[in-house]
Formats: C-alpha cells, sequence, structure tokens
C-alpha cells in the first residue's frame, strides 16, 4: 500500500491560520480572493478556506484534478449551476470547466480540497479534456 503523502495524522486550528491574498502566477483569476492553505502544497494536493471578497466573479476556468466546494458562509454562485448556501457541497470533476464563480454581497466562504493538483486554466487557451459546463448540462 502507498504511503499517505498527508502523514499519519495533523490537527488543523483554522483560527490560527493566516489569510493570504491568492496569487495566480499566470494573472488569469483576478484579485479579490484570499485563502487559508491547510495543507502543505508539497503533498500533491489542496486543502484550504476560501474568501471571496463581495461581488467577486472569477472568470469561467477548470482544475486537472477532482474539486469538492463546502460552502461555509455567504452565497457562492457558478454560471450554469446556481447559487450555493452554507452547508452546499459542489463537486466537480478534474478536467471539466465550469461557468464564471461569484460571490454574494457579503461576499463568500468554503472550503476547497482537491485531490491533486490545483492549478488553474482557461478553457479558452487550455481545452479541458472534459468539456466544459455547457455540454456536460446541455446547454448551447
Amino acid at each position: 500500500m502507498a504511503e499517505n503523502p498527508l502523514g499519519q495524522m495533523q490537527v488543523i486550528h483554522v483560527d490560527d491560520q493566516p489569510w493570504v491574498d491568492y496569487e495566480d502566477e499566470t494573472g488569469f483569476i483576478p484579485q479579490g480572493a484570499a485563502v487559508k492553505p491547510l495543507i502543505d502544497p508539497e503533498t500533491g494536493h489542496t486543502f484550504m478556506l476560501t474568501r471571496f471578497a463581495p461581488n467577486y466573479r472569477a472568470p469561467s476556468h477548470w482544475h486537472p484534478s477532482d474539486t469538492i466546494y463546502i460552502i461555509t458562509q455567504g452565497e457562492f454562485s457558478v454560471e450554469g449551476e446556481g447559487t450555493y448556501r452554507p452547508g452546499d457541497v459542489r463537486w466537480v470533476k478534474g478536467g471539466t470547466a465550469y461557468g464564471s464563480e461569484s460571490a454574494g454581497p457579503d461576499g463568500c466562504e468554503f472550503y476547497i480540497v482537491s485531490m491533486g493538483p490545483f492549478d488553474v486554466h482557461d478553457p479558452e487557451k487550455v481545452p479541458p479534456p472534459n468539456g466544459d459546463w455547457r455540454s456536460v448540462k446541455g446547454v448551447q
């Protein structure tokens, strides 16, 4: 059995972790998002608490790995999907592009768990292997 890259066990006190501005090295994702990384990205996985400023909007994009979102505060909307509220869970298959994400007037917070690399890709420049939200949902 392969060794777990996360180790045996780790206690994380979220309130003890600092907020840092989310930095997209490509400049594709606009400023206005902050994160609390909760595991070392060197593990090859991502687990973070994310905060979007009020009315923040990120463009349509995709990630190479399956990603789970757990909404904890505010309203989080995704074009073509609808609005998620505290307690809602969203799962996206890696390689599937989805519509733009936006926060409500009070902003929003959510946990993101990525089951592998969390790279952000522009579907106009790097075609998503599993299509985009319009093809998956049958929207033209």
